[in-house]
């Protein structure tokens, strides 16, 4: 997969998104944060460790329950995001002093599995016909600027799943939004 990132912050200031291109372009993970730039690489590494385990191993055994109406693609990125916030939460534990939102695309076989923690939305084009995903964290766009959920803060996380078949894809848009203006986004494509 390769991914092209545009960022259009208007006359807003958002913290700058990082995206970690990982397991031979077949993860994407966009990380902006909310705090210093520490928790990142520890984020990545978690995610990367429990994907790459669940990867070489079908019996990977997790804290986490698995959610029947999610494939089994989708519940291991669920699972990795969950253990990305239970590392980080650890150490917020006394005092919160980091958090993040964050959004995944993990491609495995002919299956793309998207999850997302903040404010993200995730658009796919089929067969020229553009549909959205989902989204989280817009519907409080115009009371709140800041994230609506962060990784890290909460030991109860609202995480965002889902997943599409390869067949027909076009491309993935991942946005964030503001105020009905984008502010980010990145193209995903090259799905071979």
């Amino acid at each position: 997969m390769k991914s092209k990132i545009s960022s259009h912050n208007g006359g807003q200031k958002f913290p700058q998104t990082h995206v970690h291109s990982l397991l031979n372009d077949n993860l994407l993970v966009c990380i902006r944060l909310w705090s210093g730039p520490e928790v990142e690489q520890k984020a990545v590494d978690e995610i990367l460790r429990y994907l790459s385990a669940a990867d070489a191993d079908l019996e990977v055994t997790t804290p986490f329950d698995y959610i029947e109406s999610l494939s089994s693609l989708s519940n291991k990125v669920r699972v990795a995001l969950l253990l990305a916030n239970e590392a980080i939460y650890i150490d917020n534990k006394e005092k919160y002093s980091q958090g993040f939102e964050i959004a995944i695309c993990y491609k495995h076989n002919k299956e793309i599995s998207l999850g997302s923690v903040g404010r993200f939305a995730f658009t796919a084009e089929k067969k020229d016909k553009k549909f959205l995903m989902f989204e989280s964290g817009g519907f409080l766009d115009d009371l709140v600027l800041l994230p609506t959920d962060l990784l890290g803060i909460e030991r109860e996380v609202d995480i965002k799943c889902t997943s599409v078949s390869t067949r027909d894809l076009a491309s993935i848009q991942i946005s964030s939004k503001f105020d009905q203006n984008t502010y980010w986004s990145t193209a995903v494509s090259q799905f071979d």
